[in-house]
């Protein structure tokens, strides 16, 4: 299976990948299904989901640059 053609990401078939971040990082409301197709999931440098949004990239930003710099500081210690 290829990660970038098309998959499940609700219901019976939903692939592993999607079944994980939804758990970790459930909707403000509790439920986990994604519910459109701009739904972004933020993840560290060691892979522990932090974090779900639908808001743009640009929004995001401040929150992925700190987790980049959360990974260099890591990296040199």
């Amino acid at each position: 299976m290829d990660f970038f053609e098309k998959n499940d990401v609700n219901g019976a078939n939903t692939r592993e990948v999607y079944r994980y971040l939804k758990q970790q990082a459930p909707n403000d409301d509790g439920t986990t299904d994604i519910r459109w197709n701009f739904a972004k999931f933020l993840i560290d440098h060691e892979g522990k989901s932090i974090k779900r949004s639908t808001a743009s990239p640009d929004d995001l930003r401040p929150e992925i640059e700190a987790l980049l710099a959360k990974k260099e500081a890591a990296a040199s210690s």
